[in-house]
């Protein structure tokens, strides 16, 4: 018997997003963002894998995070207590991370228990970029 889980978030997209200069010089980690891609739903079972990847990459060096939310369903205290880990543990790195396309469902989530008001949510990348241009 195959076990399939279909409310579990996957990680759909890594990408590291220039900050500042050129993308041809090698510079340091806050030369760059990383933007992370999710889908599907960030809960019980999904949540945990997303945090030992996303402590992987600030325990790398990563200062700036773009979350993007877009194709996520479904998120659960889980996932919430997820994103204020990530949270403080990029602030005790001298850095951000900022919530990006965040859909309707799942924003009602956050405005419930006032996420928004402890992680930045932009709705157009370029505003998200310069917000986290401007943390040194």
């Amino acid at each position: 018997m195959a076990y399939s889980c279909s409310r579990m978030a996957v990680i759909h997209y890594v990408e590291l997003v220039p900050l500042r200069g050129s993308v041809n010089t090698c510079g340091d980690s806050s030369d760059y963002a990383c933007r992370l891609s999710l889908r599907g739903s960030l809960s019980v079972d999904s949540a945990q894998e997303t945090g030992i990847l996303i402590q992987a990459l600030v325990d790398g060096g990563l200062k700036r995070l773009i979350l993007n939310l877009e194709n996520v369903t479904y998120v659960d205290s889980s996932g919430i207590g997820l994103i204020i880990r990530i949270k403080k543990a990029l602030d005790e790195a001298r850095g951000d991370v900022v919530l990006y396309n965040v859909p309707p469902k799942v924003n009602d989530v956050f405005e419930l228990v006032n996420l928004k008001e402890f992680v930045p949510v932009f709705y157009d990348e370029k505003k998200a970029l310069e917000y986290l241009r401007g943390i040194s």
